[in-house]
Order: structure tokens, then sequence, then C-alpha cells
């Protein structure tokens, strides 16, 4: 039985053993147009590792591990090897929903380094929280007591939300969210540790714009098979604040003057002729042919009026959505579109 504990608000579909289909499931749930999750596909296994698929909106996020207590930030290509090569016949996934505050307290955990670490025996916290009043900026402090991991979010310098995973809590009516933190550090029992974040900055993976359901599918189960190719609450989305990485693809070039070569680029990129981030020794391009791009988190190629046009598998296009392994021709060239 897994020994970590983490909040988890709403349990949408509890904890099943893990298989193809299940993950099917739950990701197609997740992924549901008509009621888009934003919250965590939890991967719980027997040697006490947790892993996590995030979403937001819906849409593949982030991923993570925890075990031994480390945190430990994937991207989702690398959450598909780990359980490829790691998952026992006794894993378990659950699908849970969280408001975007506690999509934010876990990725912050996960990915960054807290500016305090330490048991709260030998600590000032009454300090800390009126530091963070001080200051009047977004700070996170986590509590772990038995391994359960208890967040406590400050907006504005003032703390705002708490989830905790420590169920047994009795939350007192009528007292503030950090009077209820101070009373849950100081109660009798187990040692608590606090976890102190300053730094609010959370990063989506950088292949997630790439994948959908059906890409993801053949990632967290190591298949092979070809990938497929809402308005959030505006208050709360808004404290994600992200600074997600800049998304990247890889192109490799299967025909054309520099059949052969492969570029790695940043998006957006606009492929054509000098002055464009790609440049093309391809006399049939325009100055300013394509673009690629993110749109509303996926990746898409625009045709910038070009004279001979863009294609996308053999068709031509004006503006799509692009998966990973499309071919796209421009001119005499063929570009093979992958994640980096």
């Amino acid at each position: 039985m897994n020994c970590y504990k983490f909040p988890e608000q709403k349990i949408l579909q509890q904890e099943a053993l893990f298989s193809r289909e299940k993950l099917s499931e739950l990701l197609t749930q997740a992924s549901a147009p008509e009621a888009p999750v934003t919250g965590y596909i939890r991967f719980a296994d027997s040697d006490a590792a947790l892993y996590f698929l995030f979403f937001l909106n819906g849409a593949p996020y982030a991923a993570g591990r925890y075990a031994g207590g480390r945190p430990v930030s994937y991207t989702i290509r690398e959450l598909g090897d780990h359980l490829a090569t790691s998952a026992s016949a006794t894993m378990k996934v659950a699908l849970c929903q969280t408001d975007p505050v506690l999509l934010k307290c876990m990725l912050l955990f996960l990915q960054e380094e807290p500016a305090v670490k330490a048991p709260t025996t030998l600590i000032d916290l009454e300090y800390i929280v009126r530091q963070i009043g001080e200051a009047g900026s977004h700070a996170l402090i986590t509590l772990c007591r038995e391994q359960q991991f208890n967040f406590f979010f400050f907006k504005n310098g003032k703390a705002a939300l708490a989830h905790f995973a420590d169920q047994e809590f009795e939350r007192a009516a009528g007292m503030t969210v950090d009077e209820e933190m101070l009373l849950y550090t100081f109660q009798p029992g187990a040692k608590v540790d606090a976890y102190v974040f300053r730094d609010m900055v959370t990063e989506e993976a950088k292949d997630a714009a790439l994948l959908d359901s059906s890409s993801l599918l053949e990632i967290l189960t190591g298949g092979t098979g070809q990938p497929a190719a809402a308005s959030p609450q505006p208050e709360r989305t808004e404290i994600l604040n992200a600074r997600p990485r800049l998304p990247s693809v890889v192109l490799s070039l299967e025909s054309g003057p520099q059949q052969g070569e492969r570029f790695t680029v940043t998006l957006p990129c606009v492929i054509g002729r000098k002055g464009c981030d790609l440049v093309l020794n391809d006399g049939q391009i325009s100055r300013r042919h394509a673009e690629l791009k993110v749109v509303e988190r996926k990746l898409v190629i625009e045709d910038l009026g070009s004279t001979n046009g863009t294609m996308v598998n053999g068709e031509n296009v004006t503006s799509k959505r692009l998966s990973p392994g499309d071919l796209l021709t421009i001119g005499e060239t063929s570009l093979r579109v992958t994640p980096v």
C-alpha cells in the first residue's frame, strides 16, 4: 500500500488496477469536451512511488513523481518511459479533479525547490506568515505530517485556501486559513515538516502541446501506433500564472535540397527564406511561407499566403492542427514533425 498522500479534492474515478483499457477510460473522461477536467491521474505503485499526469481544462499539462521523499518533474514522455520500465502488476490508477489553485500547489511542490524546508520545531512559522503578508505576494506553505501533504495558499500575502490530505484533522468552523494552518502545526502528535515556496512559477511540460488522448495512451502504455492528430474560472486560473517553457519540435527533412538534415525549432517559427526563423534552401518556397505555432495549447501550421501552398500528409491546408509524425510539404521540401 502507498504511504504518501496528497489532497484529492474530488475523486472522479476511484483507484483501480492499471491497464491500457482503464487508462484509456480515464484519459477519455479527462479530455471530454463537455466536461474537461482540471486535475490529475495518479499512478500508485507498491514501492510507495506516486506518479502524476496533470490536466488543465482537459489538456495534458505536466507530469511528475514523488518517491523516497523526493519530488521529480517529468516531461510526459519521461513519465511514459518510467511507467514502461517501473510499473508493477499491482499499480493502481485514479482520476481526481482539482481547482486551479490545488493544481498550482501540486506543480510547485513537484517542480520547484522550496525557499525553506525544515521541521516546524526549528522555524518560526508565525514569523514566516508575517513576512509573506508584508511582501503582499503569492506564496505556498506545505505541511507534511506522517507523509500526508497539506497545502496552504497565500494570495497577495493573505492566506486564501487550504487543501488537506490529512482527513483526520477536524477543521474548526469560523477559523481563518492561517489559523487552521497554525492549529494543524502545533497540535500534539507526530512532527510536522514545512516547505515554504515564494517563487510561484510553474512550467508546462515542453511536449504537452503535441499530445492528445490518443497519443497519450500510446506514450503511457508503451504503444507504437501513430497518434491522432473552454474558458477557465478567471480569478483562480490567473493564479496559475505559469511561465511555460518555450515549446520546441524537431523537423526532419525527408525530401528536398536539404534531405537528411534535422532542425530543432522553438515556437512560434516562421519557415521561409532569408530573415525567417527557419531558412530552407528551396526555390519553390515563398519569402514567408508558413508558420508553426501553438494555438490553444496545440501545435498548428498556418500557410502565410504562399505562392505554392502548404500540405499536411498530402492535403493542401491553410491552417491545421498537427500531431506527432505528420508530414509537411513546403515547396519541394518534406518535413516530418516529432516532439523534442
